[in-house]
């Protein structure tokens, strides 16, 4: 009984952040198609244009930011297919998502305008929570592994 609860609870946690970044993906293309822009790339396009503007430099920051996009797509199917390479996945990402401002709960978002220090604040308990699941999910895959 207790091994059928756990493997729920553990589908549980990667449905609900490989829901959360598909969320986020979604997000992000209804938003670009609203503004009239090719998900994705009319944000990356705009990305370099402005870099250049400005005198360049930074362009690597760019395409890591892009890349972190990506990996989210990634990470979401990878969750929700309960494989331990998404944990992996997500596990990688958590600082990018931090420093490129990919909230894990994505649902944050949706929240009108409120205080900056509120909105940083739920974005920090939100990967708190998100680093405390993925480390439980990390611990019970390796020991299901056998590592």
């Amino acid at each position: 009984m207790t091994e059928v609860l756990f493997m729920k609870s553990k589908r549980l946690v990667s449905l609900v952040w490989g829901g959360m970044d598909a969320f986020y993906i979604c997000f992000v293309v209804f938003s670009a198609l609203g503004r009239g822009v090719t998900p994705f790339v009319g944000d990356l396009e705009s990305a370099l244009a402005n870099m250049e503007q400005w005198g360049g430099g930074l362009e690597f920051m760019i395409w890591m930011g892009l890349i972190t996009q990506i990996s989210v797509a990634a990470s979401s199917i990878l969750l929700c297919l309960a494989r331990a390479s998404g944990v992996y996945l997500a596990v990688i990402q958590m600082p990018f998502r931090v420093l490129f401002i990919i909230p894990s709960f994505a649902l944050i978002l949706l929240l009108p305008d409120i205080n900056n220090w509120i909105w940083w604040s739920l974005v920090a308990a939100s990967e708190g929570v998100k680093a405390w699941n993925l480390w439980w999910l990390w611990k019970n895959v390796i020991e299901i592994a056998g590592g």
